[in-house]
């Protein structure tokens, strides 16, 4: 009866709100981890029959580390809602609906709304008309770069751009080094481009049913190009790869491991059989506390995913500003790799995994703000937003 006590701690979360419409089949949760930053919180919205509260609790804490980490003043939230992702038709438009007219108060109070596996920006239109509230978007995610939206490119390219910073910890150059990557979606497919572009060798894909495996490399390009038509199937029509269990692919012998779907997937026994020097994840929580210390003691330099996944927020940032497509890339550079690089170099010299000392940080931040007498409000959250970002010189520029 009193299960949901066991996710409480000294943050939060501070609300977790349970919708039931069984007229339309809705099942969902909304999880607010902290409004201290002047009542603004933010997160995506994920869509799966198997999600979990406790999922949805994790991630939208993870959501107030990366918000922390990254210099904006905003608190973390996420919500679930049980159903399948591939929902179409009048089904999902009154769903989105349905869910948006139970989440109301949410968001009149401050709430801002994202796109998470399952869901895309259109849903978040449905979901503020269910709601009767304006969907103040520019449309800058769904924004075109070489046939896709905007999103399909951000968070795997931040996921690169760790990955390129954390290779010097680890003694390596990205180009020509060997990775694996979990996932070929939308962020999957992003990492896939951008890792391709950065000279590594893409030896290893994975979807939830299966990886692909060869050393000499894949086609990367190729798979990019039939991933548009078939998604998924593109994966597994692959010919020229050994098809293995879709758990393989955490320890094959490559330099570079890109975790890209759900949490905790990395655990205590997989970390002792991980060989790859270097993790920059796309998906959030994918490694579990016990195990990042066993990374950590194996010398496996591991970016904390809060930050290294952080492409996301760049494109909401930039659009609350009214800011472009082409300043997306340059913020992400510029935020992810000096993120990336400080963290590790402090975790270093402190002796202690990054991913807790991010944590650390992001935690003295919230406490922090709670004690405020005068808390940011959204003005000021914008204007610290371009403060952090430099987006006033990348205008300049343009």
């Amino acid at each position: 009866m009193n299960e949901w006590r066991d996710i409480l701690d000294d943050l939060g979360p501070e609300r977790m709100l349970h919708v039931y419409d069984p007229a339309v089949g809705l099942q969902g949760v909304v999880v607010v981890d902290t409004t201290v930053f002047g009542g603004m919180c933010g997160g995506g919205i994920r869509m799966l029959p198997d999600v979990s509260t406790n999922e949805i609790k994790c991630l939208a804490r993870a959501m107030t580390y990366k918000f922390c980490s990254a210099g904006f003043p905003l608190g973390g939230a996420k919500s679930g809602i049980w159903a399948e992702p591939n929902l179409g038709g009048e089904k999902r438009t009154v769903l989105m609906k349905a869910f948006g007219k139970a989440i109301k108060p949410l968001l009149q109070s401050g709430l801002i709304i994202g796109a998470d596996i399952g869901t895309c920006a259109e849903d978040l239109a449905l979901i503020h008309e269910g709601a009767e509230i304006p969907f103040n978007y520019t449309g800058l995610s769904l924004q075109e770069k070489e046939g896709e939206p905007l999103e399909n490119h951000a968070t795997g390219y931040g996921a690169v751009v760790a990955a390129r910073a954390a290779s010097e910890f680890g003694g390596f150059d990205l180009r020509g080094a060997t990775v694996a990557l979990e996932g070929f979606g939308k962020a999957g497919g992003g990492a896939a481009r951008y890792l391709l572009e950065a000279g590594a060798k893409v030896v290893a894909i994975s979807t939830i049913a299966e990886t692909i495996y060869n050393a000499d490399g894949l086609d990367v390009r190729g798979l990019l190009a039939a991933r548009r038509t078939l998604g998924d199937k593109a994966v597994s029509n692959y010919a020229d790869a050994q098809h293995l269990d879709s758990r393989q692919l955490y320890t094959l012998p490559v330099q570079v491991l890109i975790p890209g779907a759900r949490p905790y997937v990395i655990d205590r026994e997989t970390a002792t059989g991980i060989k790859a020097r270097v993790i920059a994840s796309i998906a959030n929580n994918p490694i579990t506390a016990e195990a990042e210390e066993i990374l950590f003691s194996r010398d496996v330099v591991v970016v904390p995913d809060f930050i290294s996944n952080a492409g996301g927020i760049a494109i909401a940032a930039i659009d609350l500003l009214n800011g472009t497509a082409d300043m997306v890339f340059k913020v992400i550079d510029g935020l992810i790799d000096s993120n990336t690089r400080q963290i590790l170099s402090d975790a270093r010299r402190e002796g202690i995994a990054p991913r807790r000392l991010a944590e650390l940080r992001a935690r003295e931040k919230v406490k922090a703000a709670a004690k405020a007498s005068s808390p940011v409000n959204f003005e000021q959250a914008l204007q610290a937003l371009q403060a952090r970002f430099s987006l006033q010189g990348l205008v300049d520029q343009a």
